[in-house]
């Protein structure tokens, strides 16, 4: 037998409206509470781990405590540029994710101890990730849009809306922030290892209970401008992401209790398997670049490593999961203890930015910005097969935005350099999904061991050269522009559910 629940944070604050329309509570890194905690209370029930969400409402408010709306210039809504552009156009989510970016970290505890069992670190980049790999553009039109409102390559129209409430002029009888009709409705999973199991066993003598905590993102890595950049005279509108907040509202965990019978008791597991991973972060400063890793993990899967500039996180004109290639990426050899391992090759792009023609010595090297399609300067379809496969255990993906369109979108407002009169320049909504990654599962479930073993990876691009075949706003010419390295280690791990002990 099933039971549903619906708990409410222990640390809930309901929204609250002024007279004056200015919006205080509820749950937000800057301007409410930056952690959600649920508990769990101890009892002889299986927690079903895959019925549990997040649910609750969104919305989006103005520097000064008043709720997105739009509702003077609501008109120019469908404009995309320019002078008239409106300030619901210019504040956005990432396109990869939705609601999913407003959680940094997910931390699982046992009531009995207070311990931590588990947790999830750099969670909105790995989830934005793994949606992109997951879903293309019809399927952002159903399941990703009503539950975590994100719409993928579609965001740059749809995410007017998402960040927009109804106009509460045209409400007269909502007084109420908390009122279910202002704000965007979301349900999301919690991809924990530990909540990605089998039911958990919530009585005494396993988890005991537990408490979930989970931490907010900044402002400034769930909204996102536009534009990069926009000429002077419309910054006011167009920098609008500056001068918001996003808010939680009315938070629930959702999911179902199993009431177990005693053969279910009796056959319930000591120990189970779980599909962890651990983040670690390096950064790129030169044009040939090695970075190492000593994870300290027995069970290693593969490593997934994507890269931003240095200026992307909390920067509000850059989007946060715009993972592109390092800039000018030309080859990459990954290795284990400094032999080339699983791949006995260097990975080369070709072509890439610095190959000739097939008539140097009358036309030279060719030039990105000179072909129709600037992707076709980046030979990258290795890389991504190896990428892809290290992301999903060995397999390629079934349902995938990250095509060739994708990236050459993206190249194109990398490049974009100048606009005129009040024109916007390199859109945001645009980005690219692609790394570089290492499978050990071959699809068979392989593992290798990296207990006191490195994990070696060595990349050959244009960072910090200045070179003018690259787009300026990131080949360091005018400024350094070092590149972060987010690797995810994906491994197994067991772990015991009676003495609570998760083993690496």
């Amino acid at each position: 037998m099933k039971k549903h629940f619906s708990l409410s944070p222990l640390n809930d604050v309901p929204v609250v409206v002024s007279a004056a329309g200015q919006i205080t509570g509820g749950f937000s890194h800057a301007d409410g509470f930056p952690t959600i905690r649920f508990s769990l209370p101890s009892q002889n029930t299986l927690l079903e781990t895959t019925s549990l969400h997040l649910v609750g409402q969104f919305l989006v408010k103005k520097n000064d405590g008043t709720l997105l709306d739009d509702a003077v210039n609501v008109g120019n809504t469908d404009l995309n540029n320019g002078a008239n552009l409106e300030y619901g156009t210019a504040v956005n989510i990432p396109n990869w994710g939705g609601m999913k970016n407003v959680i940094d970290k997910i931390v699982l505890q046992s009531k009995k101890s207070q311990v931590e069992l588990t947790s999830a670190i750099n969670y909105a980049q790995f989830e934005s990730l793994g949606e992109c790999y997951s879903n293309n553009s019809d399927d952002y039109l159903n399941t990703p849009l009503t539950r975590a409102l994100t719409t993928g390559k579609n965001s740059e129209y749809t995410n007017r809306r998402m960040v927009r409430s109804g106009d509460q002029a045209t409400l007269p009888a909502v007084v109420d922030a908390n009122d279910k009709n202002v704000g965007q409705f979301f349900s999301i999973r919690l991809n924990l290892d530990l909540l990605n199991n089998l039911p958990l066993h919530l009585g005494e003598e396993f988890l005991g209970g537990c408490l979930i905590t989970i931490h907010l993102n900044p402002d400034s890595n769930v909204l996102c401008n536009r534009h990069r950049s926009v000429a002077v005279a419309n910054q006011a509108q167009a920098r609008a992401s500056d001068a918001s907040n996003y808010v939680l509202k009315n938070l629930k965990l959702e999911g179902r209790y199993v009431i177990p019978s005693q053969q279910d008791l009796a056959q319930y597991p000591t120990q189970v398997m779980l599909n962890s991973r651990l983040n670690l972060i390096n950064d790129v400063q030169s044009s040939i670049n090695s970075n190492s890793y000593t994870p300290q993990l027995s069970l290693v899967k593969s490593f997934v490593n994507l890269f931003t500039d240095q200026d992307q996180p909390n920067n509000f004109q850059k989007n946060m999961n715009n993972f592109r290639h390092l800039v000018g990426s030309r080859a990459n050899q990954q290795a284990k203890n400094g032999l080339r391992f699983p791949y006995d090759y260097k990975t080369d792009l070709v072509p890439n930015f610095q190959s000739a023609t097939s008539n140097p010595a009358v036309m030279g090297n060719f030039v990105p910005t000179d072909l129709h399609y600037p992707t076709l300067s980046m030979g990258d379809a290795e890389q991504r097969k190896q990428f892809e496969r290290a992301l999903l255990n060995g397999k390629e993906p079934y349902h995938s935005s990250a095509d060739f369109e994708l990236q050459n979108n993206s190249l194109v407002e990398d490049y974009a350099n100048a606009a005129p009169g009040a024109n916007g320049v390199g859109n945001n909504m645009r980005p690219n999904c692609v790394g570089v990654g290492a499978d050990y599962t071959f699809d068979m479930g392989g593992i290798q061991n990296y207990m006191n073993q490195d994990y070696n990876l060595q990349v050959e691009s244009g960072v910090n050269t200045g070179n003018a075949l690259l787009p300026a706003v990131r080949n360091g010419g005018a400024q350094s522009n070092p590149h972060l390295q987010q690797t995810f280690v994906k491994h197994m791990s067991p772990f015991n559910l009676k003495t609570l002990v998760k083993a690496m």
